[in-house]
């Protein structure tokens, strides 16, 4: 299990545990949308579109997944292995589950808030490679970072 923490309210920098153990930092860098961290000795990039329906992660010159179609009930992350399906748990929470096809009745992991003012998450993949799980894990996050922004702005424009 994956947990992130957010650092502080006034930058987007997550610490991550890995089953209790601390595993690496996830911090945004520039105005776009993504992040950087190292993990086992190589460093990662998760990179977004500009309109944030998109993300990469590369490592080097290698990209080794994308995120698609962000933001929507169901989306899903391509990988050279495969692909890893996800949905909006319902409208009225932004938790997001693991399922084998988009219509699947059954539950294989998932990310779900554990803190509704820090932005703080835990992601239950199991199987998952952890720089996979540590990339799904930090789309959804930015993705509550997004929403939450938009529906700020959307309330101080009215």
């Amino acid at each position: 299990m994956l947990e992130a923490h957010r650092a502080t309210s006034f930058r987007s920098r997550w610490e991550v545990r890995q089953d209790g153990a601390p595993l690496l930092v996830l911090e945004k860098k520039g105005w776009r949308s993504g992040v950087e961290y190292a993990l086992d000795g190589a460093t990662y990039e998760v990179r977004s579109t500009w309109t944030g329906s998109r993300y990469t992660l590369t490592s080097g010159d290698s990209e080794l997944a994308q995120a698609h179609r962000i933001g929507r009930k169901h989306w899903s992350v391509s990988t050279p292995d495969g692909e890893f399906h996800f949905r909006r748990r319902s409208v009225w929470k932004a938790d997001q589950e693991w399922v084998a096809s988009a219509d699947a009745p059954s539950v294989l992991g998932g990310i779900r808030r554990t803190g509704t003012w820090r932005g703080d998450a835990e992601a239950r993949l199991p199987g998952m490679s952890t720089p996979l799980a540590v990339f799904v894990l930090a789309v959804v996050l930015l993705m509550w970072e997004q929403a939450a922004a938009a529906a700020t702005g959307g309330a101080a424009s009215s």
